[in-house]
């Protein structure tokens, strides 16, 4: 990881020069060079965030030019710490190479609180937090997730009281964090030199007059029975809306991405010609080159199964390979496929296909103009 990150440099680097440990660093991550340089340095623990460990987990395994061993469990990690392991990832990576532990932890370098869920089994998967009796109480009392207006993108609010509203156990809000009510910058002190990045931050009367909360816009669900778990939802901006339904971008990642030949899946909402929302569309990174007619169909029938009809995405791009819309932290970027869309003029080489008859079918510079000349309906 770029010692840019809080991640790597404040938990990472940080961590180990307090402790006495010792950190390893390579030049840039590469799943060619990282289980080499793993056992080299003989490494107990390593760091991720964002889609690190997918990428680990579809790149090829590694053999034994010799004996023909496969190398997948030749290391010493025992522990992986970090933030963005999906749950359809989660399993498949630890199982792949022998993972023990999988630390993932939900944090911001400008957020006032955090959360972190050690897991050994399947009773953490997929979770950011867990929160027992006693920390529970102190986890409801620094933060909570309210409802949100998804037409505003604003935490929702009463009519009568002007005041928002806390969800039950198990709904999906935005997570808000509490601040000094007359002194914010004791726990937010904001972005350097960008006051409307600083004031859209937080928001006021949330439960009473004059309180003040630091909005996350993180959606997440707290299972507050047993031993309340937290989950990641999406980012504020990444679920769409589409039918009058509010579709969640992870959601629909982490249904479609279970499928045998997916390797990546980045889902966003695009805007269509004659059509209200933004239908759902998703770039695959897939096992084969050129997806044939049973892949297409398959996937069709596999997002049907595992998703609500209003969350099926619509359009599929078919991207060269793994990883290639993604940040310097290995988080996958939407914007730019966003601004793209399903016009055929701008995606360059990659493939769209769209949903058509119970099954994924081409589409084209001529299926764009019927949709610009308002000849079908979705």
């Amino acid at each position: 990881m770029p010692l840019y990150h809080s991640s790597a440099s404040c938990i990472g680097l940080c961590s180990a020069l307090w402790t006495g440990g010792t950190v390893a660093l390579s030049r840039k991550f590469s799943t060619k060079t990282f289980w080499p340089e793993t056992r080299a340095s003989n490494a107990t623990a390593f760091m991720y965030v964002g889609e690190t460990c997918r990428y680990l987990t579809v790149a090829p395994p590694e053999v034994n030019p010799v004996t023909g061993e496969n190398l997948d469990k030749a290391h010493k990690i025992r522990v992986v710490m970090g933030n963005g392991l999906r749950p359809d990832v989660w399993d498949r990576f630890k199982n792949r190479f022998g993972i023990d532990t999988i630390f993932e932890f939900y944090a911001a370098t400008e957020g006032a609180i955090g959360a972190w869920n050690r897991s050994r089994n399947e009773l953490g998967r997929g979770a950011i937090g867990q929160y027992g009796l006693f920390s529970r109480a102190f986890f409801e009392k620094r933060s909570t997730i309210v409802m949100l207006d998804h037409e505003t993108e604003q935490p929702w609010r009463d009519h009568s009281t002007g005041l928002c509203r806390q969800v039950k156990s198990g709904e999906t809000g935005e997570m808000i964090v509490a601040l000094p009510a007359e002194d914010v910058e004791a726990r937010f002190q904001g972005y350097f030199n960008n006051e409307g990045a600083t004031t859209s931050k937080i928001i006021r009367d949330v439960f009473s007059k004059g309180d003040a909360y630091f909005r996350s816009g993180d959606l997440m669900r707290w299972e507050g029975t047993g031993d309340g778990r937290l989950f990641f939802h999406d980012r504020i901006g990444d679920t769409y809306r589409w039918k009058s339904e509010n579709v969640s971008t992870a959601e629909v990642s982490q249904v479609v991405g279970e499928h045998p030949t997916v390797l990546e899946a980045n889902v966003y909402g695009v805007q269509l010609p004659n059509h209200d929302g933004r239908a759902g569309c998703v770039a695959l990174a897939l096992d084969q080159a050129q997806p044939n007619a049973e892949c297409l169909a398959s996937l069709a029938q596999h997002s049907a199964k595992g998703l609500p009809r209003f969350a099926v995405p619509l359009f599929l791009r078919i991207v060269k390979g793994v990883g290639l819309q993604k940040t310097g932290t290995n988080k996958v970027q939407k914007n730019v496929l966003r601004d793209e869309g399903i016009d055929p003029s701008k995606v360059g080489e990659d493939q769209l296909f769209w949903l058509k008859d119970g099954t994924y079918a081409p589409f084209g510079p001529q299926e764009w103009k019927q949709l610009e000349g308002g000849a079908v309906k979705l």
